[in-house]
C-alpha cells in the first residue's frame, strides 16, 4: 500500500513538472492606417500645350522636368481612405511658338513658372496599397517670353488625376501620381490677348507621416 501510495506521488509530482501553463492572450496590433497628416516632396515631368485662342492653328507646344512639395491629411473608414492634399511645384516645363504643328518662331517661348493644386482624394487600402483618384482646383503662373516684351499672368482651373502609394517604413510612404490640368483663358499683354493652356504631369514622390 505505502509503495503504491509513493508511486502515485511521485507520478503526480512528475506530471504537475509537465503543466505548462497557459499564455495569456496579447491581441495583435491592428493593420497600418492612413490616418493623419503627411508632408513631402515631388519630382517629375510635364508636357501640355498652350493656345492663341485669337489665332487659330497657333500653339506653343511645352514640356520639361518638375520638382515641389506636397501636404495633406488623411482618413480612414475600414478599406476607405478619405483625404486633401494641396501641393506647389516649380516647373521647367516650356517651349517654342508653332503653327500648326510645325516651328514658327523659335524665339517666342511660352512657360509654365510655378503650378499649384488643392485636390480631394478618395482611395481604397488594397493590402498596404493606397490607390485613389483625385480632382480639385488647379492655379498656375504662364510666362510669355519674346525678346524684351513679356507677359506673365495667373491662370485658374482644374486638375484630376489618379495615383498609387505604398507605405515602406511605419512613417514614410513612396507615391506615383498622374494629373492632368486644364487653365481657362487669360488675357495677356493687358491687352485682348487671351491664352488658355493645359498640361500632363507624372511625378514620383515621398511622404513623411505623422
Amino acid at each position: 500500500m505505502t509503495l503504491a501510495a509513493s508511486a502515485a506521488l511521485t507520478a503526480s509530482a512528475f506530471a504537475a513538472d509537465l503543466y505548462i501553463p497557459e499564455q495569456p492572450f496579447i491581441p495583435t496590433s491592428p493593420a497600418s492606417s492612413w490616418s493623419g497628416a503627411y508632408v513631402g516632396v515631388h519630382v517629375g515631368y510635364g508636357f501640355g500645350e498652350a493656345i492663341d485662342i485669337d489665332n487659330d492653328g497657333y500653339t506653343w507646344d511645352m514640356s520639361g522636368l518638375i520638382a515641389g512639395a506636397q501636404a495633406g491629411v488623411n482618413y480612414q473608414m475600414d478599406g476607405i481612405v478619405l483625404g486633401l492634399e494641396a501641393d506647389i511645384a516649380w516647373t521647367g516645363v516650356n517651349g517654342p511658338y508653332l503653327f500648326n504643328g510645325a516651328l514658327d518662331d523659335e524665339d517666342y517661348v511660352a512657360s509654365i513658372s510655378w503650378m499649384s493644386t488643392l485636390r480631394g482624394r478618395v482611395g481604397v487600402d488594397l493590402d498596404g496599397y493606397l490607390v485613389y483618384g483625385t480632382a480639385g482646383v488647379a492655379i498656375a503662373g504662364l510666362f510669355i517670353d519674346y525678346f524684351d516684351d513679356d507677359s506673365a499672368e495667373t491662370h485658374v482651373g482644374f486638375a484630376v488625376g489618379a495615383g498609387v502609394e505604398k507605405m515602406i517604413t511605419e512613417t514614410i510612404s513612396l507615391k506615383a501620381e498622374y494629373l492632368y490640368a486644364n487653365f481657362g483663358a487669360v488675357d495677356h499683354y493687358d491687352q485682348d490677348y487671351p491664352l488658355s493652356f493645359d498640361v500632363h504631369t507624372v511625378k514620383a514622390g515621398l511622404n513623411f507621416h505623422f
